[in-house]
């Protein structure tokens, strides 16, 4: 328990190092103090170094070493990954390598120590009750004294933080927390690295989806086609038919089981078609489909004659370990589809046509026989949005694992539709 609560303790004090202006870190060091140096600033520096002092400078933080499996783990886990973020738009030297780190200034900078500020105070005023429920629980005092010691001072530095005027401005907190993933740049000079870097990009796309507001149906549409491409891609290189095969038993394994998931992945787009979309694709979403439907089969044809799988040379190999990578990215890609949809589906923005729900379910409806005569369209009866989510279920894992898919409404598309 307190092993976790210094664990947030230690993520606090690597966010401020990182918020404080790259160059000036390089510069000034974070134990050192000079003439001039802005309050907020040298509360900063103080306030990591007080932090490192009673939670020790080892790194990896031994915290980092388990698992987030408790509320405090957790929470750092989160404040470590903001910190990272935050380092890919800077060189290891304080330069900026993209352009959102270039129109960052020190200002937007200080705005985020002041919520860091805030935050750490209220982890800080933690420690009163968190030592006298160690003490109930039989933690001797002096262990208590030695890990918690009283750390009002490092709460005073908190306020003077959370209260400088340079990070009062609105308008550079707006910009900093607007600040997006590193883009990866496409290298379209190799086919295996362009496949690679299309593929992270895709990833990067779908995670931002879930935070952002308005109709994103489109571009879940294009993303269960690359779905369906990558795995039928895949399994024909690993020596499967997948336009011609049967449909493989539920729990398949190898090729078979990359079959199964592209056929999951088929059963979605179908559905998802019958939904109305108000908004184009995400634009770099389509552009990274249009790609894949170049460089796909250009590296794993679906008509091989035999499983390429079992080539000695590197170039099979690299081959190989790209397509590999791209069906563990599409679970993860399937995972933040899903978020997405469930997004959808709670504001009531899903709207299908009447005429396309099951007969049995719009039979038991009068009020949805009737939509289905006028051809109008509805809000997804619950009944279509649980369906789908238990498809995307069987996308969210990876193919290697036994998985049972569930047989969506009605049969799924000739695969040669692919």
């Amino acid at each position: 328990m307190i092993g976790d609560f210094h664990a947030v303790l230690d993520a606090i004090a690597s966010h401020t190092r990182r918020l404080l202006w790259p160059a000036q870190i390089r510069r000034v060091g974070l134990t050192s103090h000079r003439d001039g140096l802005p309050p907020n600033e040298r509360a900063a520096i103080a306030l990591a170094a007080g932090i490192e002092a009673l939670v020790g400078e080892a790194r990896p933080h031994p915290s980092q070493l388990t698992p987030a499996t408790t509320p405090w783990l957790r929470a750092a886990l989160h404040l470590r990954a903001a910190s990272d973020l935050i380092a890919t738009h800077f060189h290891s030297d304080g330069r900026p390598r993209t352009p959102d780190a270039a129109a960052t200034d020190t200002r937007a900078l200080d705005a985020g120590l002041v919520d860091l500020g805030h935050l750490a105070a209220a982890i800080l005023s933690a420690e009163e009750s968190l030592a006298l429920r160690a003490l109930q629980i039989g933690v001797s005092k002096t262990v208590i004294t030695t890990h918690l010691p009283g750390l009002g001072h490092l709460a005073d530095l908190t306020r003077n933080l959370s209260t400088a005027d340079r990070g009062a401005d609105p308008d550079p907190r707006a910009r900093l927390q607007a600040l997006p993933q590193t883009w990866t740049p496409i290298r379209t000079d190799e086919p295996v690295l362009e496949l690679g870097d299309r593929m992270h990009r895709l990833r990067q796309a779908t995670f931002d989806m879930t935070a952002e507001h308005g109709d994103t149906l489109a571009t879940l549409r294009d993303i269960t086609t690359i779905g369906i491409a990558v795995h039928a891609h895949a399994a024909a290189f690993h020596g499967a038919r997948p336009t011609t095969a049967a449909d493989p038993a539920p729990g398949a394994h190898g090729a078979e089981a990359l079959v199964l998931r592209g056929r999951a992945w088929q059963g979605l787009h179908r559905e998802l078609s019958h939904f109305v979309t108000l908004a184009p694709p995400h634009a770099t979403v389509r552009d990274d489909l249009v790609a894949l439907s170049r460089l796909l089969p250009a590296l794993a044809p679906l008509e091989a004659d035999m499983s390429t799988a079992t080539h000695a040379d590197s170039a099979a190999r690299r081959i190989g370990a790209s397509l590999n990578g791209a069906i563990a990215t599409m679970t993860d890609i399937g995972d933040h589809s899903a978020g997405a949809f469930a997004d959808l589906a709670r504001s009531g923005a899903l709207r299908i046509n009447a005429r396309d729900l099951p007969r049995d379910l719009v039979t038991d409806d009068p009020a949805l026989a009737l939509d289905r005569l006028r051809g109008a369209f509805v809000r997804a009866p619950d009944a279509v949005v649980d369906t789908i989510q238990t498809q995307y279920r069987a996308v969210r894992q990876h193919p290697v694992e036994a998985i049972a898919v569930t047989t969506p409404l009605g049969p799924l598309p000739n695969p040669r539709r692919t």
